[in-house]
């Protein structure tokens, strides 16, 4: 019998990669990206993770309310209900927030949050009829230490903290666990950019004296949407290093 599926979004780079191939030699996977070439180079990564599991990627606006209802319709026909949902797919947009206009803020909303109910309103009533699931919000730690220019990207991740407590109550009766979680400084794309004096500077702020790898991050959603956690809903794990302690 087939595993179970779920659906990644963001998942053609950086964490949303590692997501993916850590998960499927458990997981039937269904990813989503912005582009071919990213949802070419998650595949060729995925290729030889497993034997007996697939992964399906497609380009997907999450933003975009018409593309994500066609998507997820036409999944729920071919596959049934998705067992766990994990929202990955988000963007920064990094600036001070005197210099950011009311377009920044939407485009930052849109992708981290709007996104989010596209994709469960079309696919939360299925896991409801289906009696199970799990949902994982992927946060950040700056939306409970604050970072100077993030206001955009804090305030986005901060609602998935509020989203999550709500929506696990909503949905707990269902058998429907929701958790968030909470990064810390991961090694990655966005950190690359980061000028090597000043990442040191922030290796020397964190407790445990280094950067996330996404690999911490795919341990601990495997652990979120997996059976030890069967009991566990409604709440933030934050995934820092000790940063914010």
């Amino acid at each position: 019998m087939a595993k179970k599926w779920m659906l990644i979004t963001g998942g053609s780079r950086g964490i949303g990669q590692a997501l993916v191939n850590h998960l499927l030699p458990e997981w039937n996977i269904v990813f989503t990206g912005r582009n071919e070439a990213g949802l070419a180079k998650t595949q060729e990564m995925a290729r030889g993770k497993s034997t007996s599991n697939w992964v399906k990627g497609f380009i997907c606006d999450g933003s975009d309310e018409a593309s994500v209802e066609q998507l997820a319709t036409s999944l729920i026909e071919e596959l049934g209900a998705p067992a766990a949902i994990i929202h990955n797919a988000g963007m920064t947009r990094d600036a001070l927030h005197i210099h950011q206009k009311a377009r920044d803020w939407e485009q930052v909303l849109g992708n981290n949050l709007i996104a989010v109910v596209n994709w469960n309103r079309i696919l939360l009533p299925a896991m409801m009829m289906q009696g199970s699931g799990a949902i994982v919000f992927m946060s950040s730690v700056t939306a409970i230490k604050g970072n100077s220019g993030q206001t955009a990207y804090a305030a986005s991740k901060a609602a998935m903290i509020g989203l999550t407590r709500s929506l696990a109550r909503e949905v707990g009766r269902f058998d429907i666990r929701v958790n968030c979680l909470a990064p810390g400084l991961i090694e990655g794309e966005m950190v690359q950019a980061i000028p090597e004096a000043q990442l040191k500077a922030m290796r020397q702020n964190i407790p445990l004296r280094r950067l996330g790898r996404t690999q911490d991050v795919a341990r601990t959603v495997a652990f979120l949407v997996g059976e030890g956690s069967n009991y566990l809903t409604g709440q933030t794990l934050v995934l820092d290093g000790g940063l914010s302690a």
